[in-house]
Order: structure tokens, then sequence, then C-alpha cells
């Protein structure tokens, strides 16, 4: 009969060889993460706050792939529109070009469009490069505007009015139609 000291001598150094072994490679992952941005791109601060209609949604700001800074308090005056893609979403590539014709449509009325990406180890830089866009995309390698955001589904965009205030949100892959509606108001 074995003992549970056995036991437990038996099956704990290799058990915290492997929760050590994993919590390295969690780190190592945390790392490189970055969206294959690299470099100084990404977002530099988020403030605390909730996305809460009709409130002041957290301001975050950083430097854009393109090396612009982008800072959301701001653009108080302007309509903004916050976008949150990830390279492996399909409707966030197919949304990009209405956000991109939207953007230079409306820009001289008013309208500004942030783009940000949200839980991803991919190539962002090669993801929107195709789409040329004419606003600014930052990298959060940490996800920490998404999760100030409280985003759990993709793509998600955040309607932010001229006053500061959060206007509307709309959770899927905007079209003409709803993204028209959306902006009804605000540009």
């Amino acid at each position: 009969m074995v003992s549970s000291m056995t036991w437990r001598g038996r099956w704990l150094a290799p058990g915290l060889a492997v929760v050590v072994a994993l919590a390295v490679a969690g780190g190592v992952l945390l790392a490189s993460r970055g969206g294959g941005g690299g470099g100084a791109s990404g977002v530099v601060s988020v403030s605390s706050g909730r996305p809460v209609l009709g409130s002041v949604p957290p301001a975050f700001q950083g430097t854009a792939l393109d090396g612009s800074r982008f800072d959301l308090a701001a653009e108080r005056g302007r309509v903004v529109v916050v976008n949150f893609f990830a390279t492996w979403c399909d409707n966030c590539r197919a949304e990009l070009p209405l956000l991109q014709r939207t953007y230079a449509q409306r820009h001289a009325a008013g309208l500004d469009v942030v783009t940000v990406d949200f839980n991803d180890t991919g190539d962002a830089r090669g993801f929107l490069a195709p789409y040329g866009l004419g606003f600014p995309a930052l990298l959060d390698a940490a996800s920490r505007v998404g999760h100030a955001y409280l985003v759990s589904d993709l793509p998600v965009t955040f309607f932010i009015g001229r006053d500061g205030r959060l206007a509307r949100v709309f959770h899927g892959q905007l079209s003409e139609a709803s993204l028209s509606e959306s902006l009804a108001g605000l540009v």
C-alpha cells in the first residue's frame, strides 16, 4: 500500500515543474504579444470608468500604427467612432472598407474614427495594410482599452457624440444601413 506521503512526493515535484513551465510560457506569450506591431506603437494609457450610454466613456491615448498620436479626450467637439477588431475576425475585415469610406466622406463634417485591436496576437499591420486607412489604428497588446470598454464580442463599435458622451454601441458587422443609423443625429 502506498502512503499519502509517498504519493505526494512522487507527484508534487513534477506537478510543480509543469505549473512553473506553464507560467513561464504564459509570461513569454504576454511579453511577445503586440499584434505584430512592435516598436512604440500602441496604447499608452486608459482612464477608469465604464462605457455607459449617456456617460463619458473611458479615455485612452496612444501612438497609432502610422506614428500619429491619438487622444480620445482631445476629440471633444467631434463625433468619434471607436471600433474594436482582431486579425482573426472576418467580420472585422469586411467592415473596414465601409469605415474608411464613411470616414473619408464625413471627416470634414466632424467625424473621426479610431480602430483598436482586441485580444489579438496576429499581424495587425499586415491585416490593416491593404485598406489604406486614413484614421488611426492602435495596437493594444494587453487589451486594456477593450477591457475598459467591456468588449466581449467582435466586431463592436462605440459611437461618442460631440459632447464626449457615449451615444450608441453596435455589436456585430456594420452595414451601410446600421452605420448610417448609428451616426444619425451625431454627424
